[in-house]
């Protein structure tokens, strides 16, 4: 008798065995199959399992997730002992004892495997939509900002504001010594020139500009 262990992710197989003369086999989801799978990736009628000369076929019936041998999908699966197939995410082991094997031999085989491209080729076949890729996350670091304030943040007072004021002010002094000494300089060079003898700009302030000694004789000449 045929043997056909189904491997669900983290459950133990399941055997079913069938009379080698068992014409097709239902597998899939849904209660009324002949294999029932309890498993998501698995569609309500998956795949059938038919009866050819020299053996079996699995045949894709238009699933979700497939059928697969090894890392290719397929449509059709001839059917060997020890083939790595699954269905959907189902490991699906096929076993044909010796005596079995004997029998089918003297039945002349003709392959039927076919891949899904295959299939999508033919005349009248729809090509089954390809699955998307999952895409890796990249771990993205994100920092909490704190909300935009509508107003300024409020100064606080210190010492050092008034220190501040304080330099301001000798700045300020500084300013106005070296603008003064800047006039008494150009002043006094001026008085040097017209032949004054006072050229004080701080004191002529106070004490009045005296006469050039030229206008002085001219002044005694008059009298």
């Amino acid at each position: 008798m045929p043997r056909v262990a189904i491997t669900v992710p983290g459950k133990n197989p399941q055997p079913y065995r069938f009379q080698l003369d068992r014409k097709k086999v239902t597998i899939g989801r849904s209660s009324d199959n002949d294999i029932i799978i309890d498993c998501p990736s698995v569609s309500s009628l998956h795949c059938t399992m038919e009866r050819v000369d020299g053996g079996y076929i699995l045949r894709d019936r238009h699933s979700t997730n497939g059928i697969s041998l090894g890392e290719d999908e397929m449509a059709i699966i001839d059917l060997r002992n020890d083939s790595q197939i699954k269905v959907g995410d189902v490991k699906f082991e096929y076993t044909l004892s010796e005596e079995e094997l004997d029998k089918i031999d003297d039945e002349d085989f003709v392959p039927h495997s076919k891949t899904a491209e295959e299939a999508a080729e033919e005349p009248g076949e729809k090509p089954k939509p390809k699955k998307p890729k999952k895409k890796a996350k990249a771990n993205v670091v994100t920092t909490a900002r704190p909300p935009a304030s509508p107003m300024p943040p409020p100064v606080l007072a210190s010492t050092n504001q008034g220190s501040g004021g304080l330099y301001g002010i000798a700045l300020f002094v500084c300013g106005a010594a070296a603008f003064y000494g800047g006039l008494e300089s150009r002043y006094r060079g001026e008085s040097f020139n017209d032949g004054r003898e006072s050229y004080s700009l701080i004191s002529d302030c106070f004490n009045g500009r005296p006469a050039v000694p030229a206008e002085e004789e001219a002044e005694e000449d008059a009298e």
